[in-house]
């Protein structure tokens, strides 16, 4: 009987353990085909930078390297890991404005097949002013004013 319950309890500790390597990650699962291959080869060229800087502290806490060719190595390193900084942010505002471009094209096209332009949701058109009363915006914050109003009612600054 003793035997019984030790194998069940070790059958249950085993399964417990063993759980987490038994599960398949949800990231490896669904690679994702959007990253830019260039991109990615920038990241892990910044990524291998860092961990040459991080190695280069610990060969100067060993006494592997000299302050001074910790000084000239790392200055090197950390000149070459913002350039790489550099070129992530030019990609990535490459990319962005691609996407932004191919983005504004489709709501173009949406818009002539279906005859007109339908503003964002949220967004109400604008009344069309009559001719005897001019449209006001504060020269501040932009918001519409009335005509008679003296100060702005969004941000309080003073209409001319």
């Amino acid at each position: 009987m003793w035997l019984l319950i030790a194998l069940i309890l070790l059958l249950f500790a085993t399964i417990v353990v063993m759980a987490p390597f038994l599960r398949t990650p949800a990231a490896t699962t669904t690679p994702d085909i959007s990253v830019d291959p260039k991109l990615l080869a920038l990241y892990n060229r910044r990524d291998q930078l860092y961990q040459a800087i991080r190695e280069a502290k610990f060969d100067l806490d060993t006494g592997k390297l000299s302050p001074e060719d910790y000084e000239r190595q790392v200055a090197h390193l950390k000149r070459q890991a913002a350039s790489v900084l550099k070129a992530i942010d030019r990609r990535q505002a490459a990319l962005a404005s691609a996407e932004l471009e191919t983005e504004a094209e489709r709501l173009v096209q949406a818009a002539r097949s279906q005859g007109g332009f339908a503003p964002p949701s949220g967004l109400a058109p604008a009344p069309a002013a009559s001719s005897s009363q001019a449209v006001r915006y504060c020269p501040q914050c932009g918001a519409r004013v009335r005509a008679q109003d003296r100060f702005c009612p969004a941000c309080g600054a003073r209409l001319s």
